[in-house]
């Protein structure tokens, strides 16, 4: 390990949280990805009649099951009060 001139890190930089990295560490994030799919319909046209606002995606993973009612509220309005959809 101590012998290396770079190590290659399988990872996106912006998915890491700021701490500091050797001058040898370079992010190769993507090789693992795949071809992105096309949108459902439904999707594509509501993401289409957007305009130049664009959307916004807000994902809460497994911690949907958790969230309370008045949470939901919390959030709801707060994506309610800017100009994307």
């Amino acid at each position: 390990m101590g012998k290396v001139d770079i190590r290659l890190v399988q990872n996106s930089w912006d998915f890491q949280f700021p701490h500091p990295l050797l001058p040898t560490v370079d992010f190769v994030g993507g090789p693992h990805c795949k071809p992105a799919k096309p949108l459902p319909k439904e999707i594509e046209e509501f993401v289409q009649s957007s305009g130049e606002n664009g959307v916004v995606v807000f994902s809460l993973g497994s911690m949907f099951s958790n969230m309370t009612e008045e949470r939901a509220n919390v959030i709801a309005s707060a994506l309610a009060k800017i100009p994307q959809k």
